[in-house]
């Protein structure tokens, strides 16, 4: 509040104070959620958010994970990084200036209101009268080591796209400075949003039941929406819109990145299956690709002839979500069958090329600990009369009660990554000697990977590079290097 009232009335030692509040949330919002984890990691079954989300069981990096594993954490970690978030916006303002006041209130007030739904609505630290014995456990989908990085990036690049949505709206209807500063910020967020898209495709890519529509894999985490975005924003931060369009772009974005945030924190989007399954879906998965492709040969040809080094790192990109972009239409004409096998079975399968594959079923064995049981399914290929590859699938289950009854399960696909295809095996059913298999051979899958990789490096390099020989900072809707005081930009917002 003091920060508003700071920004409002043109005090600067109260927008001091302001950001001094902000810094000091962030703090007290960074302890309560190494306190959580802190809680996760010694097993406190007191705590109800630990014994819903962790277990005796549970290996330790899991059991820390499990801290934005549920909506309560999940608000928290958005909360953190939102706090950090707007604590180095204000550093990279000019201090004193009036976008640097508005920007630090606006990012605080959203600030209190995640913090307020961390304490009242679904409060983390809420204590149980009677502990159970054990805690119920992480879903075996949660407990792989991909999910450790991919799920607590989702939270962080969607929840900072805030920082240069705001940046935007108070420079579109201000005149001061403000395009090359907010520029960087959605350079990176860009750049984050998009890591985290890449790590939901690899974690869906390589779960079974995903095998048909892992493509979608970033629309069910919400990422999807926040990296378009995240992508208005580059635009409306580089191009000379007027203040309207400008203002519609960076409210778009902001509200694309909060829906991405509350279906994360509700799990993800149940019917996103059906969706791709549907006409509906196929013709708009086909639509935002064509979208995508268009837009980054239309920013490459905008980038074409301008000298420096960001606009160097910033064609590497585009050029890479280009390649991205057809390795995921590639990856579209999967071929490949079923078999049933028996151990030392041999079958026939031929990839899109026409090159006959022979996979044999080289052994089925189960391994696992006290809670979590494995059927691992081992696949030798061979083409061209030479082995190519040797790949295992996995079929977990977990056990839980006084009669050990599954009450989860998870299935792995076995993969064997190749330039031109990617070799992956499927298991539909397993028993002790035998099992049906699913084959598939995915075009150009490793250059998704290869690509992304370098999309989200070419960013964040010209996000950090020294802006020489980029235009000066100028308003939407004025000439370059304009001024406004903060009565009349208060007048202006109010």
């Amino acid at each position: 509040m003091l920060g508003g009232w700071g920004a409002l009335t043109g005090r600067r030692d109260l927008t001091e104070s302001g950001e001094r509040g902000v810094h000091a949330a962030t703090t007290f919002a960074v302890l309560s959620l190494t306190g959580l984890a802190w809680a996760l990691a010694a097993g406190d079954l007191t705590y109800r958010y630990v014994a819903s989300w962790a277990s005796s069981f549970t290996p330790l990096p899991y059991r820390i994970g499990a801290a934005w594993a549920g909506p309560s954490g999940a608000l928290l970690l958005w909360g953190v990084a939102l706090g950090l978030g707007a604590s180095v916006a204000s550093a990279t303002l000019r201090r004193g200036s009036v976008l640097r006041a508005w920007t630090a209130a606006l990012l605080a007030l959203l600030l209190v209101a995640v913090l307020a739904m961390a304490c009242l609505d679904t409060n983390p630290f809420v204590r149980l009268p009677f502990p159970p014995d054990d805690g119920r456990g992480l879903p075996l989908e949660w407990m792989r080591p991909i999910a450790l990085l991919q799920v607590p990036l989702g939270y962080v690049a969607m929840a900072l796209v805030a920082v240069p949505s705001v940046m935007t709206v108070m420079g579109a209807v201000g005149r001061s400075p403000w395009q090359q500063t907010a520029h960087r910020w959605a350079v990176a967020c860009w750049a984050l949003v998009g890591a985290a898209m890449l790590l939901d495709w690899r974690r869906r890519y390589g779960d079974a039941v995903w095998r048909d529509d892992w493509r979608w894999a970033p629309v069910q985490t919400g990422t999807a929406f926040a990296w378009i975005g995240a992508s208005l924003l580059l635009v409306a931060t580089k191009r000379r819109w007027r203040s309207n369009a400008v203002l519609i772009a960076a409210f778009a974005a902001f509200t694309l990145s909060l829906g991405g945030l509350t279906m994360r924190r509700a799990l993800g989007w149940d019917g996103v299956h059906d969706v791709a399954a549907s006409a509906v879906g196929r013709a708009s998965a086909w639509l935002a690709l064509a979208v995508v492709m268009a837009g980054a040969v239309e920013a490459l040809r905008a980038l074409h002839g301008v000298r420096t080094g960001a606009a160097a790192a910033m064609r590497v990109a585009y050029g890479a979500v280009l390649v991205a972009s057809v390795a995921l239409v590639a990856a579209r004409f999967a071929g490949g069958g079923d078999a049933t096998l028996r151990e030392g079975e041999r079958t026939r399968v031929a990839d899109r090329f026409g090159t006959p594959w022979t996979l044999s079923l080289e052994g089925i064995s189960t391994v696992g600990r006290e809670d979590v049981v494995s059927n691992v399914i081992a696949v030798r290929a061979a083409a061209g009369g030479r082995t190519r590859a040797f790949v295992t699938a996995e079929v977990r289950s977990r056990y839980a009660g006084e009669g050990q009854q599954p009450v989860d399960q998870l299935e792995l696909s076995g993969i064997a990554a190749g330039l031109v295809q990617d070799l992956r095996v499927d298991v539909r059913e397993a028993n002790t000697a035998d099992a049906t298999l699913s084959v598939h051979f995915v075009p150009l899958a490793s250059w998704l990977w290869i690509a992304g990789v370098a999309a989200v490096l070419g960013a964040l390099v010209a996000a950090f590079m020294p802006s020489r020989g980029d235009a000066p900072d100028a308003p939407a809707n004025a000439a370059p290097n304009a001024s406004l005081d903060a009565a009349s930009l208060s007048s202006e917002v109010a």
